[in-house]
């Protein structure tokens, strides 16, 4: 963001990067099929879209009662027509009748626009503004939880002077965590720092690891969720409702129909998009494929690594929302400082080396 901050050249950013899109001076944002244009940043965005998003809600609730009003009177025009003796009478009624229903038909192209408000212009919304908003508000993605009786204070993940790296090269050392159910820690570093070898390395999943010095325990009787930045290869070339069917069948899972239709649903796919390849889909919606699979084994600890990369703002919110619920352990890697103040948790520097 510092050589953003100091060029001079203008410059055209595609991003959902909260710090990225707090430095702009215009956000054009792409919905409904078109674009809207706000002058300012993200903070400016969200008062501008507060504002737009309850007139566009108003406007939208007069389409309704106009539908409804117009329905009403088909039906009327139709009665009385049926009544009327008179041939001009009945032409009349006719006349209104098909006025009516054209009108009806004109109206009833219009699309529900997305609403969206970000939660903390939501609670500030006038109580007829906030009635409006939670009965037209987008769907996001609805996250299952785990109960928070559930919950213990064991020791989950960890490290004592930890120092991880590949051949002769390493990468960290005296690294040090302890964190228990209910707990969050952020690993923390520059790119290449050794953040996503930790992951790797507590979850034996790269034997070119080479561990240096210390220890790294995970408790071998819970169950972890991943949310990885790159999905597994046997799985990309797989309708996404057979990925998700191949996915829980690999971890030992059972699910029904049944079940995937709910998680589409859930997570706001449609029918035609169970049936597209994973390879095809969007970032956004191979990144809610990575929360499925993280969240199918009802975890106690998650593991996230860059959850926000391709998430749009709502999902983003409802995930920051799903995890502050969250009553397990969390351990994540997250360069979006939004994310991180609302996860919180003890900060792990990973890269550093001793005497340097």
């Amino acid at each position: 963001i510092d050589w953003m901050r100091s060029s001079r050249e203008a410059m055209l950013v595609i991003t959902h990067d909260r710090d990225v899109l707090a430095q702009v001076d215009r956000i054009v944002e792409l919905k409904d099929g078109g674009s809207i244009s706000y002058k300012g940043n993200y903070y400016t965005y969200l008062k501008q879209n507060a504002s737009k998003t309850g007139n566009a809600m108003n406007e939208y609730k007069n389409v309704e009662r106009r539908r409804a009003n117009l329905r009403e009177k088909i039906v009327q025009f139709r009665r009385l027509k049926e009544k009327a003796r008179d041939p001009d009478t009945i032409k009349q009624f006719k006349r209104r009748e098909l006025q009516a229903a054209a009108e009806l038909e004109e109206l009833e192209q219009i699309d529900k626009p997305t609403f969206w408000i970000d939660r903390d212009s939501a609670q500030q919304l006038d109580h007829r503004v906030a009635d409006r908003y939670d009965k037209y508000k987008a769907r996001n993605i609805r996250l299952s939880m785990r109960d928070g009786a559930m919950r213990s204070q064991r020791k989950l993940v960890e490290a004592r002077d930890l120092a991880l790296g590949y051949g002769d090269n390493l990468l960290f050392e005296g690294v040090n965590i302890d964190l228990r159910e209910g707990e969050a820690v952020e690993l923390r570093g520059r790119n290449g720092a050794g953040k996503t070898t930790l992951i790797k390395s507590l979850l034996s999943d790269d034997n070119e690891i080479v561990k240096f010095d210390g220890s790294l325990t995970l408790d071998s009787h819970i169950n972890v969720g991943v949310y990885e930045q790159e999905i597994s290869e046997k799985y990309l070339d797989l309708p996404l409702a057979e990925a998700i069917e191949r996915m829980y069948l690999d971890k030992g899972l059972t699910i029904s129909q049944t079940k995937i239709r709910q998680l589409l649903s859930d997570y706001l796919f449609t029918t035609a998009d169970g049936q597209t390849p994973l390879s095809k889909l969007s970032g956004g919606q191979k990144a809610r494929f990575q929360i499925i699979s993280m969240l199918s084994a009802d975890p106690q600890l998650l593991i996230l690594d860059e959850p926000t990369n391709h998430l749009d703002l709502p999902s983003i919110e409802e995930l920051e929302l799903a995890l502050e619920r969250y009553t397990g352990a969390i351990l994540y890697v997250s360069h979006d400082s939004y994310f991180t103040k609302k996860i919180g948790g003890a900060v792990v520097q990973i890269g550093a080396k001793k005497g340097a």
